[in-house]
């Protein structure tokens, strides 16, 4: 059975992976598209694979893999070649502070992306709030810290981190802008990030169809709550 990602194009962990696998060439791993707002992330087959029911999931058919970091981490490990070794390398230090800043992706930064798609999915938000921006806001700031003595977020090279870090960013940003005044290196990392193939390829578009998408569900429920009002 050949290799399969699912994957949404407009989901940052499947773009993560999806501009992995652009960078290492694995034209043999199929990518097939699942609807999460459809939830078909719930059908029984992927459910069994995937309890957490997340996308993206790598199924190798004997092996099946869920966490987009944990998906970048295998693929290297199987398919990398020397020339890839700058995105995960050898060294126990320069690993540790590469899982350092995926373990902030996952734990903090996507979580505060998480925090606006949740309830904007099961309509209830019409607009982000203060803590929600402010949240956001707050993160940037420790990414620019990350940025204080390197290039990208984890070396002066890019690392599976930028990626994993720029897919997140890319729908974080359609939906409150890098101040560039207030993080000069944020803004030039992220601008350095969308100069590179992959991202532009995979990332930016699928950032901006996420961020659209969230905004317009939000302007949709509040057209809706205004309508249910005016019945009143």
């Amino acid at each position: 059975m050949p290799a399969i990602l699912y994957k949404a194009n407009a989901s940052p962990p499947a773009r993560a992976v999806m501009m992995l696998i652009d960078i290492l060439g694995l034209k043999h791993i199929e990518q097939r598209n699942l609807n999460p707002v459809l939830r078909e992330q719930d059908e029984p087959e992927i459910k069994k694979k995937n309890p957490m029911r997340t996308i993206p999931m790598l199924d190798e058919g004997d092996f099946w893999l869920a966490d987009s970091h944990a998906i970048m981490i295998y693929l290297l490990e199987k398919y990398g070649k020397p020339e890839h070794s700058q995105l995960y390398p050898v060294d126990s230090r320069k690993r540790a502070t590469i899982n350092q800043r995926l373990f902030f992706d996952c734990g903090v930064l996507f979580e505060r992306l998480r925090a606006v798609m949740a309830p904007t999915y099961i309509g209830r938000l019409t607009e982000m709030s203060k803590a929600m921006i402010r949240n956001i806001v707050d993160a940037y700031s420790t990414l620019e810290d990350y940025l204080s003595e390197n290039l990208y977020m984890a070396s002066d090279v890019v690392t599976i981190a930028d990626l994993s870090l720029v897919s997140t960013m890319a729908t974080l940003v359609g939906l409150v802008p890098i101040d560039e005044k207030r993080f000069p290196k944020l803004n030039q990392w992220y601008d350095n990030m969308n100069k590179t193939d992959y991202c532009k390829k995979i990332n930016i578009s699928g950032g901006k169809e996420h961020s659209d998408g969230l905004k317009a569900m939000m302007e949709n429920t509040k057209y809706y709550q205004q309508r249910q009002t005016s019945k009143l």
